[in-house]
């Protein structure tokens, strides 16, 4: 028998109790961009106890009918900041995906195209998915346009700390990954931290480059499919959505 091929695509994920939503974002995300390259894959989930009443366990067999590699982390309790870290320490591989359970990619990217663009940018951290439309020269970020360069929509060197990363589902370079974990707190979200609140983690953050794949005059590529199991299943997010690290059961 010989060797398994070295893992190239580590994918860290943050996911909670609610299988359909996780099976529908794997097999979009299987369809659209992985299965290609579904051998060299390694999917890395933490399972917080929050959500559908199951046990955890329960959501194994839905990782394991996709991935032959994997790494599941269940803990005992909920709290989004330790699994986000959890899953950023143990991504080893030259590339990472970033998504959470609720991202349901709407069509085929092709992952070796982004990954040949990331190599010749060494200096571009991530290629983030399009969750808004394109025009012919740029890319609407929340209230934030990112010019068209020739290859992607790039951030802009002076918003890199307001837009640069985000936890939309994005490619990240490993060693951006592994540069980051180690300053990340628990204490706070983790994605906010990214633009203020943790100086450290932002001297890195401001290293690099940053970009969203996609091209122009395009709709966006990925949708938010979380939105309507939180509300029929009557979860919030507690406290203030922008610092928000544990969901909340409303009665």
């Amino acid at each position: 028998m010989t060797d398994p091929a070295p893992v190239m695509l580590d994918i860290t994920m943050t996911a909670v109790r609610r299988p359909e939503i996780l099976k529908r974002t794997l097999h979009s995300f299987y369809k659209n961009m992985l299965h290609p390259i579904i051998d060299r894959c390694r999917l890395i989930i933490n399972v917080d106890p929050v959500g559908e009443d199951i046990e955890s366990f329960k959501m194994d067999p839905i990782v394991s009918a996709y991935f032959r590699r994997y790494a599941i982390n269940l803990p005992m309790s909920a709290h989004f900041p330790t699994a986000f870290h959890w899953t950023w320490s143990k991504a080893t591989a030259p590339w990472v995906l970033n998504l959470e359970d609720d991202w349901e990619l709407l069509e085929f990217i092709d992952i070796n195209s982004m990954i040949r663009t990331m190599k010749h940018h060494p200096d571009l951290a991530s290629l983030r998915l399009p969750f808004f439309n394109s025009t012919e020269l740029e890319m609407k970020n929340w209230n934030l346009m990112f010019p068209w360069n020739g290859k992607y929509f790039e951030c802009p060197t002076d918003l890199r700390q307001a837009a640069g990363f985000a936890g939309h589902p994005s490619l990240l370079r490993g060693e951006f990954v592994r540069a980051c974990a180690p300053l990340l707190r628990t204490d706070i979200n983790p994605e906010k931290q990214f633009h203020t609140g943790n100086p450290a983690l932002l001297e890195e953050v401001l290293r690099w480059n940053y970009g969203v794949w996609g091209r122009p005059n395009h709709p966006r590529m990925i949708k938010d499919i979380g939105i309507e199991w939180k509300i029929s299943n009557k979860f919030m997010k507690k406290g203030n959505k922008a610092s928000f690290v544990e969901w909340e059961k409303l009665r």
